[in-house]
């Protein structure tokens, strides 16, 4: 008489486990992506030219830098990075150099080129000023390769 309420409970909890291996199974097969995996980026734009040729004359060294061309002309950009003190502290070095710099935001959801990105900014935020543009040209190369040539 006492065991009489195991068999029930053993019962559902059977039942229970198979329809929750069915649910579970048919979720992960046809799993849809709620929220986008997209992050902002703070991109430091040094210039805006009408066209490649006098952007070629103003830096002669534009071709380690990452230049988009809009609508509206050739940016030029001189680093990326998801923090905003570290997109500060780039803006404050080419200042100091006689620069003007620009932040503006940016939408990238490549998941690889953002998480490379924030090791960089980790090394960024300890490294002196010094190797700041070494870091950023890495950057720029990283996001050269993930990022745009994934548009194409």
């Amino acid at each position: 008489m006492k065991y009489k309420f195991l068999i029930p409970i053993a019962f559902s909890i059977a039942i229970g486990l198979f329809f929750g291996k069915i649910f579970f199974d048919n979720y992960d097969a046809t799993s849809l992506t709620v929220f986008d995996e997209k992050d902002k980026v703070y991109m430091l734009q040094i210039g805006v030219y009408s066209s490649k040729e006098t952007m070629e004359k103003s830096f002669k060294d534009y071709s380690k830098l990452l230049y988009i061309k809009n609508d509206d002309g050739y940016h030029l950009y001189v680093g990326v990075t998801k923090s905003s003190q570290i997109a500060k502290k780039i803006k404050e070095h080419y200042e100091k150099k006689g620069n003007s710099i620009y932040v503006k935001e940016n939408i990238i959801d490549n998941k690889s080129f953002l998480s490379i990105l924030g090791e960089y900014d980790k090394i960024i935020d300890i490294t002196s000023d010094n190797d700041l543009e070494e870091i950023e040209k890495i950057v720029i190369s990283n996001y050269k390769e993930m990022v745009l040539e994934n548009e194409s």
